[in-house]
């Protein structure tokens, strides 16, 4: 389990995932000068140290701070620090797993603004039913597998019957 080292969050890998509330989980970089960077923002007690599974949630990155990789990952930038939501002082940003606030125009009638909300609503049904679908083809791939190899156990309890059999 991994917990983030931000004293005021406790974002853990055991409560969320990144498939469900787009969460990630970033661990301290390995060059010494960028590790006191991010010591120093994590704003923990005098003496703490960063460990080797010391790690920062996304829920303390800019959005800039991430990159798409030609595989479609989300990867945090070589030169990112935790800056958002470190202390109770700080308002709360918006983070990289919320999303965007609904785009309202002084102008918009009360049906626009309800259709906007509408359309939020769908996104996030259509966003949640992708997950799903994306899980049920996992399972299905899973689940061939081991059909293959009950075949394929299937196959070598019938040799071995036969060949028993055969034998007496």
């Amino acid at each position: 389990m991994v917990s983030c080292a931000v004293a005021s969050c406790k974002n853990s890998s055991a409560k969320i995932s990144k498939n469900k509330d787009g969460i990630t989980f970033h661990r301290f970089p390995r060059d010494k000068d960028r590790c006191q960077q991010w010591v120093v923002a994590v704003n923990r007690e005098q003496g703490w140290a960063a460990t080797s599974s010391s790690a920062v949630c996304s829920e303390h990155f800019l959005t800039q701070d991430f990159y798409l990789t030609d595989s479609g990952l989300r990867r945090l930038s070589v030169n990112a620090i935790p800056v958002i939501n470190i202390s109770a002082c700080q308002a709360p940003e918006p983070t990289i797993s919320k999303l965007p606030p609904i785009d309202i125009n002084p102008t918009d009638t009360d049906e626009v603004i309800q259709l906007k909300h509408k359309v939020r609503r769908l996104e996030i049904i259509a966003e949640n039913r992708k997950r799903r679908l994306n899980l049920m083809w996992q399972r299905k791939k899973r689940l061939r597998k081991k059909i293959e190899r009950l075949k394929g156990l299937l196959r070598h309890l019938v040799k071995v019957k036969k060949a028993k059999d055969g034998g007496s």
